[in-house]
This record gives structure tokens, C-alpha cells and sequence, in this order.
């Protein structure tokens, strides 16, 4: 079947008509949560059903994905007690419910750009023989996209009916719809849409989230390889980094040389200060001075906290949607970061400030791919909770990348590469079991990017470390008091 037949959404406008589809959906979850529920179903299945079994084109498919989306605009205005009504509709109610495919296209009607989708939106309830609404329209004088959303919405209500407890079976769904093949639908539509329902099992992937996850996929394969091939200007590890680390590892340093370094930051030695006067780390007097506050913190510690509050810079986004993102993996980075000193505490391990250091950099990669992704211009568009969920892809190579350029040990590489595996052998080394167990109980006490919850005591890395379940709960609830005292100091 020809595309040419649906019409297609002026191209410029497309990621604004995208928008202003989403701010239609979210009104109309206000009004009934039900009814966007709806729409989104019969937007994704029209739309997979378009762009997989009648091929076509992107411009064709993204039309009838926003005719679903928008098909029952129109009832927003209807009264509740009618909209969600569970008996039988009066006469004068059923008149009313009819008019919202007209109501719905005057409502959009001065939205130019959506002009092509009108008669879709307005003729869905039309039916193949000419008994349907507002018009009654019939065969081929129905446009194909009302054609199709027909299908798709009359679908959904029987399965999925708005007031009413349970629906008809997928089954029971396409015996009526085949019954009344050649009356109400399309039956030379029929037969292929049998088959679409029956071979996704009656769950359509989310065809805005498959089309911003390849758009995705394609930034960060850009970045990555541009990061690779030098395109990229990779950030540089700040001098005063540089300097403290130096000093520290000289076995005859002392405080004063430390405070020499530092003192020369001004806002680096504001925040040790105020750290240092934390819950974490207060003593009995108020610290006022670096003088007081390196040694509170430890010369060690003093030395993490130099980085970490250099590399927070890098969780900056210039877009105000992204900079959320990297508020929470800023969050989730530090907690990881404790959370490995802990556990190495715990373990009785050999310096646990460098698996403090190690859960820190952990996920360096993925704050560098966020910088870089929200600085393309592809991205302005895209669902924040579909770049959320892709976000682990590429950021380990990315993160390996970074690490070489900084010129940190082999044994941070392995960290970074190993702390998503899922498996590990009697083998593996304690450091990345150590970040990889710290990782995953961040998910557990509400500091990571996933919010589900994890039995920590079956994974691979807590029963190689073997560290029980209370030690974890114990370790997760002072992460927490930690990150509660810290995360403004930084």
C-alpha cells in the first residue's frame, strides 16, 4: 500500500509538533489518566503497524503517529460525570460523545502544521459501509490513516475499556474485529492487522522512544568516535590536582605544604572548610582555617576531595532539561564513591581512599558523554527518560578513554571496564568487585540513575567479598546520612 495515501507532517516543524503532542498528552492525563493511556497505545500501534508491515515512509509514519496521539483531543472538554461514566450514555450524552472528533479537530485546527492529520482525526469514527460519524464517509473516501486508527482505537477500547473493569481477551478482540470486516473496518486492512496484534502479543514497543533511541545511539556513537579520533577536546585534569598529588606522595610533606597548595584556590579551600565542618568529619571546635580542616579530613582523604570537587565541574549540562540528569549522576558517583571506601573499610582492605577514588571515576564516561550529547543540536528534542535509560552505552570506552588521557594506573582502567559485568570469576580482582558492589547499592538507597531495587546479596561481587546482607543495609544507611550531610558542600 502506497504512503503517499497518509499525509506527512511539514518537516520542519517536526520536533515542535512532537512537543506539542507531548503537551497535549500531558493535559489530557490531567483531565483523565485513562484516556492518555489510550491515545499512547493507539499512537504506538498504528505507528510500528505503519512503519512495519505497510513500510511507510518516516514522514507517513510520524503522521499517524500524532493523528493517534491527538485522535481524542476532543473529549478533554466533555464533562466528567460523562467522561467517565460505566453505565449506558442518555441520548443527549451520546451526542455529545460523538462530537469529539469534530470538537477534537477544531481544537487543533489552528495549529498549521497539523493541518495534513485533521481529516484522520476528524473521520476515525467513520465506518467502511457508511455507518459511522460525523460524516458518514464511506470506503475509500475515509482517509487511510482514519482507516487504520479505526482499527487500532476500537482494539484498544475492547481490550482496555476506560470505565469498565475487564475487556474482551486478544482473542475474542479480533474475532469482533474480524466479524465486522467490510462494515465498520477496512477489509483490506483487516488480515494484516490480525497478524501485526497476533506477532507483537499484543505489546507494541513505544515507537517515539525507538525513534529517539536510534537518534541516541547515533550521538554517542559520534562522540565516541570523534573522542577517539581527537575531535573531541577532552578535559584536563586542573593543576592544583596535579600539585596536591604530588605533594602528598613526597614522604617528608606535611600540612603546612599541603595547606601551600591549596590556600591557592580559593574555592577549593572554602569547601574543605565547609566539609571538614560536616557531620562527616566535626570535631569538637568549629574549623575556620585550612590549617585545621586538612588534618580533620585526613592528607589522604584531602586529596579525594580536591578531585571530587574539580571533577564536579564536569557534571555541568548546558541545557536546563539535561542539568537534572547530571545533578543525579553527580549524587550517584559520590555515593558510589563512600560506598566503596566503606566496603573496603569493612573488607579490612589495603588504603581504602583509593576505592574511594575508584567508585568516583566510575562513571566518568557517562558524565563526559552527557556534556558532549547535550551540546548536539539532534538532542534539543529528545525524551530526557529515553536519554536516561541509553545512557550506559559507550560510556565505558568512553570512561577508559579519559582515564588513559589523565594518566591514571592500569588498575583504574579494569575498574571502569568490569564495573557493569554482571558475572564474575573466583578470579577477579577486589577492586572492581568493590565498585561494582558499592554501584549496585546505590540503586538500593535511592542514589542512581535505576530505581530498581537489587538483591545485593546474591550478586556475584558480595558473595566473592563475601559481605552479608546486614553489612550492606548497615553500609547503604551511612552512605545515606554521608550524601544527606555532603552533597551541598561540594
Amino acid at each position: 500500500m502506497k504512503d503517499k495515501a497518509l499525509p506527512k507532517i511539514f518537516p520542519a516543524s517536526e520536533n515542535t509538533i512532537i512537543e506539542v503532542a507531548r503537551t497535549l498528552m500531558a493535559i489530557m492525563e490531567r483531565r483523565d489518566a485513562s484516556l492518555k493511556n489510550h491515545c499512547e497505545r493507539v499512537a504506538n500501534n498504528c505507528a510500528n503497524f505503519c512503519e512495519s508491515v505497510l513500510t511507510c515512509s518516516d514522514e507517513a509514519v510520524e503522521s499517524i503517529f500524532i493523528a493517534g496521539v491527538l485522535h481524542d483531543i476532543g473529549l478533554i472538554f466533555l464533562p466528567l460525570d460523562i467522561l467517565q461514566k460505566s453505565g449506558e450514555l442518555t441520548e443527549d450524552e451520546e451526542f455529545l460523545l460523538k462530537n469529539h472528533p469534530v470538537n477534537g479537530q477544531n481544537i487543533l485546527s489552528n495549529l498549521t502544521c497539523l493541518d495534513g492529520i485533521l481529516p484522520i482525526i476528524r473521520h476515525h469514527h467513520e465506518a467502511f459501509d457508511g455507518s459511522g460519524y460525523p460524516d458518514g464517509l464511506k470506503a475509500e473516501r475515509i482517509p487511510l490513516g482514519a482507516r487504520i486508527l479505526s482499527l487500532f482505537d476500537s482494539y484498544d477500547s475492547m481490550t482496555s475499556p476506560r470505565n469498565q473493569p475487564a475487556g474482551l481477551s486478544t482473542e475474542e478482540a479480533l474475532i469482533a474485529i474480524r466479524n465486522k470486516s467490510g462494515q465498520q473496518f477496512d477489509d483490506n486492512l483487516v488480515d494484516n492487522f490480525v497478524k501485526f496484534i497476533v506477532s507483537t502479543s499484543d505489546e507494541s514497543e513505544g515507537w517515539l522512544e525507538k525513534k529517539d533511541k536510534a537518534i541516541i545511539r547515533q550521538i554517542f556513537l559520534e562522540i565516541l568516535n570523534n573522542f577517539k579520533a581527537g575531535k573531541i577536546d577532552a578535559p584536563v585534569m586542573p593543576q592544583i590536582v596535579q600539585e596536591v598529588e604530588r605533594v602528598i606522595q613526597q614522604a617528608t610533606s606535611s600540612v603546612d605544604d599541603v595547606v601551600r597548595v591549596v590556600k591557592n584556590d580559593p574555592v577549593i579551600s572554602l569547601r574543605l572548610i565547609a566539609i571538614a565542618n560536616s557531620p562527616v568529619y566535626r570535631g569538637v571546635q568549629q574549623i575556620e582555617s585550612l590549617n585545621h580542616a586538612i588534618p580533620r579530613i585526613g592528607l589522604k582523604e584531602t586529596q579525594n576531595i580536591v578531585i571530587a570537587i574539580r571533577l564536579k565541574s564536569l557534571f555541568t549540562a548546558k541545557r536546563l532539561q539535561f542539568q537534572s540528569l547530571m545533578d543525579e549522576l553527580w549524587l550517584h558517583v559520590l555515593a558510589c564513591a563512600y560506598g566503596s571506601k566503606l566496603i573496603a573499610q569493612h573488607l579490612k582492605l589495603d588504603d581504602p581512599d583509593k576505592y574511594f577514588l575508584m567508585g568516583l571515576i566510575h562513571d566518568i564516561g557517562k558524565a563526559l558523554l552527557l556534556k558532549a550529547f547535550t551540546d548536539d543540536s539532534k538532542s534539543e528534542f529528545l525524551n530526557i527518560g529515553v536519554v536516561k535509560a541509553n545512557l550506559q552505552e559507550g560510556h565505558v570506552s568512553l570512561g577508559v578513554e579519559m582515564l588513559k588521557r589523565w594518566g591514571f594506573s592500569d588498575g583504574f582502567m579494569n575498574v571502569i571496564s568490569h564495573h557493569e559485568d554482571i558475572e564474575f570469576s573466583p578470579q577477579a580482582g577486589k577492586e572492581p568487585l568493590v565498585i561494582h558492589l558499592a554501584n549496585m547499592l546505590t540503586r538500593n538507597i535511592g542514589y542512581s540513575l535505576f530505581d530498581n531495587e537489587i538483591d545485593l546479596a546474591e550478586l556475584d561481587s558480595a558473595r566473592l567479598l563475601e559481605v552479608d546482607a546486614d553489612a550492606l543495609e548497615n553500609i547503604g544507611e551511612e552512605i545515606k546520612k554521608i550524601i544527606r550531610d555532603l552533597k551541598d558542600r561540594f
